[in-house]
């Protein structure tokens, strides 16, 4: 005789999860749905993701599997030219859960990643949100992608913001406010540039001691539009002697649906110590000399159109991100007088999908780099995308 019985109402309840459990590991793909979903113990869970490849041919300089405009290669160089390359590191994959909770509605879930990691999975996104409480990693609250207009090459275009970082925020409605990580798209204070290719070079002593706070208001619909902010500090500490600087920012974005068929999308961000909240920034957000700090200016912005044809859509945008440097080369910064000053981009890119799923896109690209001596060049990208999603 077993030793340990099971009753009636146990057999059954045990029976019945494991019809459950078996029925819903099965992840059947829904007809009207891009993911895999299933549902247990209540929480409501989505498998998705895709698989991309891009294939690249630089016709100047190599600018990397994503955009790097400091490889623009400058006139008076010698730089080697037409550089094909193909990759899939750009295929990703999420997860996302729903779980209904006692009070405050639901609890949310993401975690997604991609293989821009060496290879290895890279960490995108990381976090949850209950009753308008979000915490963990994710696009920044800063700006948004509103005014942004679509490309082929997954870095967006230069002088917007839509980088990911660890934050605590809050949404009400359309406003919503967060603390985020200081050091990581920020940046922190330089203490020279790199004479070799203008980029500034981080101080030993820089620190992060405050968390950045960012402040939204948005609203989506045939009008999408964001206004936000963003307040920092800059700050250097040897252990014996410490200074800091307050920086600032400010960001506004549209997108308008002219007809059915023609959508245009402007952004601007302006400010000082704005760092990586300016993508693709060619300045530090501040720089240290004789111990004190100075934040950097710097300014971007974006405009685009995007029109419906056949089965996809043609857009064309343009893009610039500016620091000013003139204070700091003042100032007597090593390096400052061949720091890159202005990054500019124009695209013009056709993306598609003939069949549920599948999306092809193609796109010409024209970048130019240009220093604060005057120094300057640019550089033609040519680029495909085929990408399957389930």
């Amino acid at each position: 005789m077993d030793k340990n019985p099971m009753n009636m109402k146990q057999y059954l309840q045990s029976q019945a999860m494991f019809r459950g459990a078996i029925s819903l590991s099965l992840m059947a793909v829904s007809m009207n749905s891009t993911a895999l979903d299933l549902e247990v113990a209540g929480t409501k869970a989505s498998l998705y993701g895709y698989a991309e490849l891009n294939m690249i041919y630089d016709v100047d300089a190599n600018l990397g599997p994503l955009l790097v405009p400091q490889n623009v290669g400058l006139d008076t160089q010698d730089v080697a030219e037409g550089h094909f390359q193909a990759d899939a590191s750009e295929s990703r994959i999420g997860l996302s859960t729903l779980t209904p909770m006692e009070h405050g509605g639901d609890l949310k879930v993401v975690i997604e990643g991609d293989f821009f990691g060496s290879g290895n999975l890279r960490l995108r996104k990381a976090y949850g949100e209950w009753n308008g409480i979000l915490a963990g990693q994710t696009f920044t609250n800063f700006p948004g992608f509103t005014g942004i207009y679509p490309t082929v090459d997954f870095r967006v275009p230069v002088g917007s913001s839509t980088a990911r970082q660890a934050q605590l925020r809050y949404t009400t409605g359309n406003l919503s406010m967060a603390l985020e990580d200081g050091g990581n798209l920020g940046g922190s204070v330089a203490s020279e540039v790199n004479v070799a290719n203008g980029t500034p070079t981080t101080a030993a002593s820089a620190k992060d001691s405050l968390p950045d706070v960012t402040i939204r208001y948005g609203s989506r619909g045939p009008t999408s539009y964001h206004a936000s902010v963003v307040l920092r500090q800059l700050a250097v500490d040897t252990g014996t002697d410490d200074d800091s600087a307050f920086g600032w920012g400010v960001s506004f974005g549209i997108a308008q649906a002219l007809t059915d068929t023609l959508t245009v999308r402007a952004s601007v961000v302006h400010g000082d110590g704005l760092g990586g909240y300016l993508n693709r920034n060619p300045g530090a957000p501040a720089y240290v000399v004789g111990g004190e700090v100075e934040t950097i200016e710097a300014t971007g912005g974006t405009l685009g159109a995007t029109l419906k044809v056949g089965p996809g859509a043609i857009t064309l945008g343009t893009a610039i991100a500016k620091a000013d440097w003139d204070e700091a080369v003042k100032d007597g910064l090593t390096g400052a007088e061949n720091a890159n000053e202005e990054f500019r981009s124009t695209h013009l890119n056709y993306i598609w999908s003939s069949m549920k799923n599948i999306t092809f896109g193609v796109e010409a690209a024209y970048h130019e780099r240009e220093l604060w001596s005057g120094a300057n060049g640019d550089a033609i990208r040519l680029q495909g995308m085929a990408r399957f999603s389930f």
